[in-house]
C-alpha cells in the first residue's frame, strides 16, 4: 500500500531537484537515486499485482469445480482434484512473485533514503550549525537504512538456512 505513496514523493521531490539544483549538494546523485527508487517502487506495484491472480483459496477452487445439480459425481471429483493441483502450481507463482514484488519494494526504500540522505547533505557554504543539523539528519537516515538492511539480511538467512550459516560467527543468526 505505501508504495505508490513513495514512488509520488520521490517523483515529487525529482521535480524538486530540478528546479532548484544549485540548492543542494548533490542534486544529481540525488535525483538519480530518487528516480531508481520510483522505478523499483512501481515495480514492486506491477509485480505484486500481476502475481495476485496467482491466489485463492481451496474454497474457491471446490465452487469452480463443483456442479449445482450434482455436488458428488465422480466428475466433480476428478476436476477438484484437478483443479487442486493447478492451484498448487499457482500458488508457487504467487509466492515467487510476491517475493520478487517484496525485493523491489525493498530495493526501492533504500534507494528512497539514499536519495532523501543524499538531499540532506548540506552545501559546502552552509554554516558550521546548519551543516552540523544536516549531516546529522543524512546520518540519521543512513543509520536507519543501516538497521534496515541488517533486519533484511538477517531475514534471508533465517529464511534461507543452508551452507552460508554454517560460515557465520555462532549468534549471528539466533535460533
Amino acid at each position: 500500500m505505501a508504495a505508490p505513496l513513495f514512488a509520488g514523493a520521490a517523483i515529487a521531490t525529482i521535480g524538486v531537484l530540478g528546479a532548484d539544483p544549485d540548492k543542494f549538494r548533490w542534486s544529481a546523485l540525488s535525483m538519480l537515486m530518487l528516480t531508481l527508487a520510483a522505478i523499483a517502487l512501481a515495480a514492486s506495484i506491477h509485480i505484486a499485482l500481476r502475481g495476485r491472480r496467482f491466489l485463492y483459496n481451496a474454497d474457491e477452487v471446490r465452487s469452480w469445480a463443483s456442479s449445482p445439480d450434482n455436488p458428488d459425481s465422480e466428475l466433480d471429483a476428478a476436476l477438484a482434484e484437478i483443479t487442486a493441483e493447478i492451484q498448487a502450481d499457482d500458488f508457487e507463482q504467487w509466492l515467487d512473485l510476491s517475493g520478487r514484488a517484496a525485493w523491489a519494494y525493498q530495493t526501492g526504500l533504500i534507494l528512497l533514503g539514499l536519495g532523501v540522505a543524499s538531499i540532506l547533505a548540506p552545501l559546502p557554504s552552509a554554516t558550521t550549525s546548519d551543516a552540523a543539523l544536516r549531516w546529522s539528519a543524512a546520518g540519521a537516515v543512513v543509520c536507519t537504512l543501516g538497521v534496515h538492511a541488517f533486519l533484511i539480511i538477517r531475514r534471508v538467512i533465517r529464511n534461507n538456512r543452508g551452507p552460508i550459516v554454517a560460515m557465520l560467527p555462532q549468534g549471528v543468526v539466533g535460533d
